[in-house]
């Protein structure tokens, strides 16, 4: 698990402001750092990466809603410096989100909230780099990890901007 710093209330709404507004500039503010933690994660000789998913295919969004994603920032860097593919083996199945959610209510709604898409059963990397906003419970990413291990992954690192320490 690697993130970029620790979250706190300004980087949280930094972050909040990039996802809503596509404050660009904040998305270099919030990368610093994403080089030389991406330079260390070249000896994992990675195989692919995974943005999870935060709304189900079915569900239509709305891009005036969420203009922006983070997740896709940061994997245009991983892209550039560990030259890997973007894979999307995780299907959302549930429309509901983890923000607002207690820590027990995390992990028992991501049990459910994410699914293998059929077309990756058991084909799945054996290494693969998880990109996320933000690490809070560990309850969305635990529950991906678990869900591409029953389906070949040997390995999952993850990466996030920000990290939830208290």
């Amino acid at each position: 698990m690697f993130s970029l710093r620790d979250r706190n209330d300004l980087l949280g709404e930094l972050l909040n402001k990039l996802k809503s507004n596509h404050e660009y500039p904040v998305s270099i503010f919030l990368s610093l750092g994403i080089r030389k933690v991406l330079r260390e994660l070249k000896i994992l000789d990675i195989d692919a990466c995974i943005l999870l998913p935060s709304y189900s295919k079915n569900r239509i969004s709305n891009s005036d809603l969420r203009p922006f994603s983070p997740s896709r920032r940061l994997y245009e860097e991983t892209e550039r410096i560990l030259k890997i593919p973007l894979i999307d083996p995780l299907m959302k199945t549930s429309a509901e989100r983890q923000a607002g959610k207690s820590f027990s209510e995390r992990f028992f709604h991501a049990y459910s909230a994410w699914d293998i898409d059929p077309n990756w059963a058991d084909r799945c990397p054996s290494k693969i780099l998880l990109l996320d906003d933000v690490f809070t419970t560990g309850a969305s990413v635990n529950e991906a990890s678990r869900i591409l291990k029953k389906n070949g992954t040997k390995s999952v690192y993850v990466l996030t901007y920000l990290r939830v320490t208290d």
